[in-house]
């Protein structure tokens, strides 16, 4: 095995080490679904629907059916008698919404654009792609809904048959749990916005957009007899789609084996839903006794997934005349799509962000609502800042506003009234566990000479240039944990990891959590090194595979860093235990696991360091000779963990963008992105620098680029890369980025997950230094995206009022 660069492994938790997965990925060694061929393999492909919302008068498949080399064509109708539908418990929240009964295929009548209707099987893809062109549909068109706001009206077309409205899940999230409480919070809040010095209340509105990884979905299923089903998927939660298809398929769960590849190219949320592609190809597969393999093309990924976003918020906010933050008010509005997606149902992403939208800031008091939408969209699936990203805009900008009528500086503001001490709980009952806010607000600002950018922004004004600088910060989830995971999705939220010694004192490590890039290779190896005292070279992980590693609930919500990680340690101090208890036997001593040093391969008595054996060696003699061991001992060095927090675990960073802005043309040029974070301790900094610079770059990314676009008939007009412009290397700053971090008192190594929410502050920043550097023009951004041209617009109205 390859070595680790330095031999101290008192060093290895912390350090800058190559990635383990990059050698087999830099050389085209990786191994993706598209890359998995098994003997007699079919391929598939979807027939979509070609309009948004339609009753399904009929299918043809005949002409495909007669075309040489076709095996099979399914259509929805057919199948409601071979599987259940998609409405399952095990991708149903706990949550009360109205949940749509709906099928593998479309039955009845489509509702999008995209929507799949038929599966061509084939003995050659491009024959089915031929055979799929050659399906007939007849369709009689139904009135077509886009607007979350109209969808809501009285009297608008219901598009689910089985609903009594387009509204799928409303809540109030402040007051308490019973009407009367919240209707007393909400008076109180009037109240408060009745006296207040300064109120601001604008409508915020950002658009469809969300994540494009450069690998699609994809599944192969194949079918045996005797061992079941056995099902390579592109998903992040392995554990979860084996329930859900043994459930829907009524497959006995012995026979279900779920594989997510170990290469997946990007996940950032889209591979976390469950979806209805998964259940045709694998009810193909048994149905065929021939394995059945799915590629999703760039143009159905596009039209189905990672569109997330798309929300109204009507904020308001009380201050003070001396910068207090006294009150928030907001009635979000989310077009969820459809909202026929497994677990998540369109609405999750922003049920969560309603939760977190009072972000780091003290409130005394909160009225937040929010009401959800199905329209003729693809469901919303998730996207890295999970339901944060809009409300987090329509926050950041909304304390801009309040902070220039006030006439104080916006950063002052902030800081004025960060949450001062932790843990704390929100106005919306968000629990904050621990950090220290002031501390990263502080080294940001120690990065940036706000007083000298004051000075040259008013020289650069009278030479007719126009510098801004915008704040923004973040407060985001660190794992999640079973008390918000259990009704927000029905799953559990702790980690899990089985850590095996081999005789010969390798590490073999294995975790249901289904990495897609992240490095959790590497990570882990580092973590499971350091407490063992060997080298991470000689530590292998296997992940997601739920024949081999135990029940995770999936890597999402930043949790490997945080839940993952510390299940691994947990383990392997369990190992440390067993390992020291043998040796101390050996060595006929009396001691306890801190009488022993791990390191650098060795077991060293503190109390005689001349009394110590090879790591290696303790494993060889636990395994191989398992004999005179100590009273209730067992041979043999393996164990599994589970890791649950006491509480829910959060981290935090906060932004500072400067640029410059042309007023001729309002383009604009970022000249510093400044970042300060706390991620907690720091397993390996080149992995979380990584992590950040994505973040940023998706934020960034969302805001300015990025754009799902529908015409008034629900047809998709983005779905290729030519009509939905993702952010370049060209196109964004290099960062600064800074960490100011707390270690978390509750993971065994004081570690925080991070990245996942990491987008969200992005947003608020960027427009917050566009309309400093135009304050001159009193132009305030309120909707997203936000580009030169809609930019240029915003200057040339501002001059003529």
């Amino acid at each position: 095995m390859k070595k680790s660069p330095t031999k101290d492994s008192t060093k290895w938790f912390g350090a800058r080490l190559p990635r383990k997965e990059d050698t087999r990925l830099v050389t085209g060694k990786g191994k993706y679904i598209a890359d998995f061929v098994l003997p007699g393999m079919l391929h598939a492909v979807f027939v979509r629907s070609e309009v948004a919302h339609a009753h399904i008068r009929g299918i043809d498949t005949s002409e495909a059916e007669a075309m040489p080399g076709v095996v099979a064509v399914y259509t929805g109708e057919s199948l409601k008698s071979q599987m259940k539908s998609m409405t399952q418990k095990v991708l149903i929240p706990n949550l009360p919404a109205q949940y749509p009964e709906y099928w593998a295929l479309a039955t009845g009548k489509v509702k999008y654009h995209g929507e799949p209707v038929a599966l061509v099987v084939a003995r050659d893809k491009y024959v089915a792609v031929d055979a799929a062109e050659a399906v007939a549909v007849d369709y009689e068109e139904l009135p077509v809904i886009t607007d979350a706001e109209v969808a809501l009206k009285p009297g608008a077309t219901v598009i689910h048959d089985d609903a009594t409205s387009n509204e799928i899940f409303a809540m109030t999230f402040t007051g308490g749990d019973t009407i009367e409480a919240q209707n007393e919070n909400d008076a109180e809040v009037d109240k408060i916005f009745r006296e207040a010095d300064v109120v601001v209340s604008e409508r915020f509105k950002v658009h469809r957009t969300g994540v494009t990884p450069l690998e699609p979905r994809g599944a192969l299923c194949d079918w045996s007899e005797t061992d079941g089903l056995t099902a390579w998927i592109t998903t992040q939660r392995p554990h979860i789609d084996r329930l859900a298809l043994v459930d829907i398929l009524d497959i006995p769960p012995e026979k279900v084996r779920v594989v997510t590849p170990r290469d997946m190219g990007g996940a950032f949320g889209i591979k976390a839903p469950f979806y209805r592609e998964n259940v045709i190809i694998a009810h193909a597969a048994r149905d065929l006794g021939r394995p059945v393999r799915w590629i999703e093309s760039r143009y159905e990924c596009q039209m189905n997934v990672g569109q997330e976003r798309d929300q109204v918020n009507y904020m308001e906010i009380a201050a003070s005349k001396d910068g207090e933050l006294l009150a928030v008010r907001n009635r979000g509005i989310a077009n969820v799509g459809v909202g026929l997606v497994g677990v998540y149902w369109g609405f999750v992403m922003p049920f969560l962000g309603a939760i977190e939208l009072p972000n780091a800031y003290t409130w005394r008091k909160g009225d937040v609502k929010l009401h959800c939408a199905v329209t003729n969209k693809t469901s919303n699936t998730p996207s890295r800042a999970f339901g944060n990203y809009p409300t987090r805009f329509a926050l950041e900008r909304a304390i801009d506003m309040a902070a220039r009528k006030i006439g104080m500086e916006p950063s002052e503001v902030r800081r004025k009234n960060l949450i001062p001490e932790l843990p704390y709980t929100s106005v919306t009952n968000d629990f904050y566990d621990s950090g220290d806010f002031i501390k990263v607000w502080d080294n940001l600002m120690a990065q940036i000479d706000l007083a000298e950018f004051r000075k040259e922004q008013a020289a650069a004004r009278k030479e007719g240039r126009y510098l801004g600088i915008g704040f923004a910060c973040g407060v985001e989830l660190s794992g999640v944990a079973s008390e918000l995971m259990v009704p927000m999705e029905n799953q559990p939220g702790y980690g899990s990891a089985t850590v095996r010694v081999e005789p010969r004192g390798a590490l073999l490590i294995f975790c249901g959590d289904a990495p897609s890039g992240q490095g959790h290779e590497t990570t882990t190896a580092q973590a499971a090194a350091s407490v063992l005292g060997i080298d991470p070279g000689d530590v292998v992980t296997t992940t997601g595979d739920t024949g081999t590693t135990p029940f995770g609930s999936g890597s999402i919500g930043a949790r490997y860093g945080a839940v993952g990680v510390s299940a691994v340690a947990k383990a392997c101090e369990q190992i440390k235990a067993k390992m020291v208890r043998v040796l101390a036997h050996d060595m006929e001593i009396k001691a306890e696991t801190k009488d022993f040093e791990f390191k650098n391969g060795e077991i060293v008595y503190l109390l005689d360091p001349s009394k110590r054996k090879a790591f290696k060696d303790v494993a060889e003699r636990i395994i191989m000779s398992p004999i005179n061991l100590p009273e209730g001992e067992d041979g043999g060095l393996e164990t599994t963990a589970f890791f649950e927090s006491d509480v829910p675990m959060i981290c935090f960073n906060a932004d500072c963008c400067i640029l410059e802005v042309r007023p001729e043309t309002s383009e604009w040029k970022i000249k510093r992105w400044v970042t300060s974070e706390d991620v907690g301790n720091v397993i390996n900094p080149m992995v979380v620098d990584g992590q950040m610079h994505g973040a940023i770059v998706h934020g960034l990314s969302n805001a300015i680029f990025e754009e799902y676009v529908y015409d008034e008939q629900g047809q998709q007009l983005s779905a290729d890369f030519e009509n939905y412009k993702i952010a370049t290397a060209a196109d964004v700053p290099d960062f600064e980025l800074t960490y100011a971090s707390t270690p978390c008192p509750h993971t065994p190594l004081g570690t925080r997950g991070i990245g996942e929410g990491r987008p969200a502050s992005v947003s608020g920043a960027l427009t917050n230094a566009l309309c400093d550097a135009l304050e001159p023009f009193g132009v305030e951004i309120t909707e997203l995206p936000i580009r030169p041209d809609r930019l240029w617009k915003k200057v040339q109205e501002a001059k003529a009022g």
